[in-house]
C-alpha cells in the first residue's frame, strides 16, 4: 500500500508540468501574435492593446450592473484583417491624392482620413451649378480618375450629399434634403452606368444641412459645407 501511494503522489506532482507546459506554449504564441500586429500597424496594435487591458483588468469599456460584468470580446482575426488592408488603404490615400492634380482642383478637393474611413471631399461647386444636382463635365472627368482606384479594394462605398443651412424651395427639389440625396445618387448612377461599379458596392444617402463641417456663419463656410463626401468605408 506505501508503494502504491508513493507512486500516486508522484505522478501527481509531475502534472502540473504539463500545465505549465501548455501554458508557456500559449504565452508564446501570444506574444508573437502581438509582435507581428505591432509591425503591421502600431495604430492598430495600440487599439489591440487597449482592449487586452480592459479584458484583463476590467477598468474601462464594462457594462452591467452589481457583481455582473459584460466586455466586448476582441476578434483577433478582424484586427488582423484590418492591419492588413491599413497598408492598402494608405497606398490609396497616396495614389487618390496624387490624382488631384491642379492647385485649382486641390481647392475644391481634399483627401482624409476619419473614423469612416478614407473621405474623398469635393466641394459643390467643383461638380455641381448652385441649386443643380446635374454632374458637370469636369465632375465626370474627375470621377472617371477616381473610380478605377476605388475599385482596387473590397470596402463599400457611400456617397453622401451635405448643403449648407440655406433653405432651398425649387420646383425640381423642396428642401436641401432631396438636393442633397439627389447628388448623391447622380454621382451612384454615373459610378454604376458608366463605369459599370458593383452596385451592391455602393450607396448614397443625403444629410442636407444637418453635418456641417464648419459653422455656417459667413459665406466661406458655407461653401465649405456645401459638398459630396466619397467614403471608402472602413
Amino acid at each position: 500500500m506505501r508503494k502504491k501511494r508513493t507512486e500516486e503522489e508522484q505522478e501527481n506532482h509531475e502534472r502540473w508540468l504539463i500545465t505549465y507546459a501548455d501554458l508557456i506554449t500559449l504565452l508564446l504564441a501570444f506574444f508573437i501574435m502581438m509582435y507581428t500586429f505591432s509591425k503591421q500597424d502600431s495604430q492598430k496594435y495600440q487599439e489591440l492593446t487597449g482592449h487586452l487591458k480592459t479584458i484583463f483588468t476590467g477598468n474601462s469599456g464594462i457594462t452591467g450592473k452589481g457583481n455582473g460584468v459584460s466586455v466586448a470580446p476582441v476578434d483577433a482575426q478582424s484586427h488582423l484583417d484590418m492591419m492588413q488592408n491599413g497598408d492598402v488603404k494608405r497606398q490609396l490615400e497616396d495614389e487618390i491624392k496624387g490624382l488631384i492634380g491642379s492647385e485649382e482642383m486641390k481647392k475644391n478637393i481634399s483627401v482624409l482620413s476619419d473614423e469612416r474611413g478614407i473621405v474623398i471631399r469635393i466641394l459643390d461647386k467643383a461638380f455641381f451649378d448652385e441649386g443643380k444636382a446635374d454632374l458637370k463635365e469636369r465632375a465626370r472627368k474627375a470621377l472617371g480618375r477616381i473610380v478605377p482606384v476605388v475599385r482596387k479594394i473590397n470596402n463599400h462605398i457611400r456617397i453622401e450629399g451635405h448643403t449648407d443651412d440655406v433653405p432651398i424651395k425649387t420646383s425640381e427639389f423642396k428642401s436641401n434634403w432631396e438636393l442633397s440625396v439627389r447628388r448623391a445618387t447622380e454621382v451612384v448612377r454615373y459610378f454604376v452606368e458608366r463605369y459599370d461599379f458593383p452596385p451592391q458596392r455602393i450607396s448614397a444617402v443625403g444629410y442636407a444641412e444637418y453635418r456641417p463641417v464648419i459653422s455656417n456663419d459667413n459665406p466661406d463656410n458655407r461653401a465649405m459645407n456645401r459638398r459630396i463626401e466619397i467614403i471608402l468605408m472602413n
